[in-house]
């Protein structure tokens, strides 16, 4: 890992965390106990708010879509930007299927995984949390970076 990596790293597990405290929200992108936020939302955020991402307009979707639907709407979003990593590092991204799909996605903080920074529903904010405990644990789950894609 190079420096300049090292620190657009260090600068997406800062943003991520500068998020915590923020209530959830569907739909929601801003920041802060006044703001909301929810999961996917918060990824998009943390990636634009550090210059890694361009912008996306919101698009109405469902807080039920994936109970009711396969189509990876989330995942592929990701994918379009991200490659399929196994050994996620600080500033990568975890998905979880959550009913038919990939629905639930969190940044991965330091120390590493399973360390997270995440939009829960259930805590009602975005937590600091791990990613292999709780409702995550046992789920099927993908990681995704945007550094050294595979040649």
């Amino acid at each position: 890992m190079d420096e300049i990596e090292r620190r657009q790293r260090a600068a997406i597990a800062a943003e991520a965390r500068s998020w915590l405290g923020t209530p959830y929200h569907h739909m929601g992108r801003i920041k802060g106990r006044r703001g909301g936020v929810d999961c996917a939302q918060l990824v998009w955020a943390v990636f634009f708010n550090v210059g890694l991402c361009e912008f996306l307009p919101l698009e109405p979707y469902s807080s039920q879509w994936h109970l009711h639907r396969t189509g990876e709407r989330y995942m592929d979003k990701v994918m379009a930007r991200a490659h399929e990593v196994e050994r996620p590092a600080p500033g990568d991204i975890a998905l979880w299927r959550m009913g038919r799909a990939f629905a639930h996605g969190a940044i991965i903080v330091d120390p590493g995984w399973p360390a997270i920074v995440h939009a829960n529903a259930a805590a009602k904010a975005v937590v600091l949390g791990r990613g292999d405990e709780g409702r995550l644990a046992g789920r099927a789950m993908r990681f995704f970076s945007l550094f050294h894609a595979p040649r």
